[in-house]
């Protein structure tokens, strides 16, 4: 049985990022503990060494898009402190980000396009509106998916 789609255009993106974080977690649950964590290319960001630390940036990522969108409307934010060790606990740490960003959207699904549209978000590296930080975040997810695919064809992870 499908589930059921959220309400209006903010519904939809968050039907869409929920979507990008279940193909990561359905790739992730192929990788052991072990290679998840395992440092693949020392010479990078350290945010992109291993799997493991790809996943707490896209998690760590996903709080702070969030905390944008609160703080524009003046709604109460935290700050995470996550450890993850294990390709589970990453899962769970998207799991919790995504049940944090849905949070954040709970009385904006009646938002309108023009509404969507005229939210600005500054941010420390640029301004949206209310629509593209979203969609901001969906591709954020997609990108280091298809970042870790590489990975795992380059280095024969799995």
């Amino acid at each position: 049985m499908q589930k059921p789609y959220r309400k209006g255009a903010i519904g939809a993106l968050t039907d869409e990022y929920e979507k990008a974080l279940n193909e990561l977690k359905a790739l992730l649950l192929q990788i052991p503990d072990d290679t998840f964590k395992k440092v693949y290319n020392e010479k990078t960001d350290i945010d992109f060494q291993s799997v493991r630390n790809i996943v707490l940036h896209i998690i760590n990522s996903g709080y702070v898009y969030a905390n944008h969108i609160r703080k524009r409307f003046g709604d109460s934010y935290v700050i995470p402190k996550i450890e993850i060790i294990k390709t589970e606990e990453g899962i769970s740490g998207l799991d919790e980000m995504f049940e944090y960003t849905v949070e954040t959207f709970e009385d904006k699904w009646h938002l309108t396009d023009d509404e969507l549209l005229n939210t600005i978000i500054k941010t420390s590296w640029t301004t949206y509106d209310l629509e593209a930080i979203i969609e901001h975040a969906i591709v954020h997810i997609l990108r280091h998916r298809l970042q870790i695919e590489k990975m795992i064809a380059k280095y024969g992870i799995l």
